[in-house]
């Protein structure tokens, strides 16, 4: 009988041996799984079918390669590298922003979705370490990031940080591009100007949606309006941040658009064509 998908969960005993017979796996997913060195890369040899891979709480993940892969879902694991040119899907979650190398962009991907939550140390390097990732890829479709709080960013150690990164500033392939950026920070009341700055300098977005107090949001707004009118760029390059960004929407806690008075939604368009 003909096996086309796999779920292995709670191993950490060599699995490879046992999915030798499974030419005609086309999904495998692997839930809390301790993988050898090459493990994985063993697996989808075998697997020469295989479109699908779901990669929950697993370690010791190191490189996938797959020519026929088509969907890959990476949560709360760390992969070194993805070399899948024919990807349609691709989707991370986690608590860290992954070292992942994406050795050739796929013409297919139409879909890709960061899930990043951040619980602490928000910082210059984080926010360097956060654009060096998204300039990994041609673009990405979703980028979800969580702060429990944000605060004020060094903006010295910002350019250091990404110095010492070795990325060409003003080199194409540097600048992340972002479809939409979801961000959510459901209990900051406190302006803090330098964290917007950073923000869009890391992610270069198109349009931005934020989750947060009705306070934060117009902090929010206050900064990218000044940031408009000063011609601000917070790329440190010739192009400045609001040639990216087209669109701001605020929603509260609960996920409802807010209302900022009068009648008038937390909706924005940052600058005129």
């Amino acid at each position: 009988m003909a096996i086309r998908e796999l779920v292995v969960k709670s191993c950490s005993v060599s699995i490879s041996s046992s999915v030798v017979k499974y030419n005609s796996l086309r999904k495998l997913s692997l839930y809390d799984v301790r993988l050898d060195e090459n493990m994985l890369q063993t697996l989808v040899n075998k697997c020469p079918l295989l479109v699908s891979v779901i990669l929950e709480y697993c370690q010791g993940l190191e490189k996938i390669k797959s020519d026929s892969l088509k969907v890959l879902k990476i949560f709360y694991s760390e992969i070194g590298e993805i070399d899948a040119p024919n990807l349609a899907s691709l989707e991370y979650a986690g608590n860290q922003i992954p070292e992942l190398r994406i050795a050739r962009n796929s013409s297919q991907l139409e879909h890709s979705k960061i899930v990043f939550v951040c619980h602490d140390n928000v910082n210059a390097a984080l926010f360097c370490k956060l654009r060096k990732f998204l300039s990994n890829s041609t673009s990405w479709s979703q980028v979800l990031l969580y702060f429990i709080k944000c605060s004020e960013i060094n903006t010295t150690d910002l350019q250091l940080h990404y110095r010492g990164s070795n990325l060409q500033m003003n080199h194409t392939s540097s600048i992340p591009q972002v479809e939409v950026l979801n961000v959510n920070i459901p209990f900051q009341t406190e302006e803090c100007p330098t964290f917007v700055d950073a923000l869009l300098w890391s992610c270069r977005p198109k349009r931005l949606n934020l989750q947060s107090t009705s306070a934060m949001f117009t902090h929010f707004l206050n900064r990218l309006i000044y940031m408009k009118n000063s011609s601000h760029s917070t790329s440190h390059g010739k192009e400045p941040w609001h040639s990216q960004l087209k669109e701001v929407k605020a929603f509260d806690v609960k996920n409802q658009p807010l209302e900022l008075g009068s009648g008038e939604t937390g909706s924005k368009q940052p600058h005129g064509e």
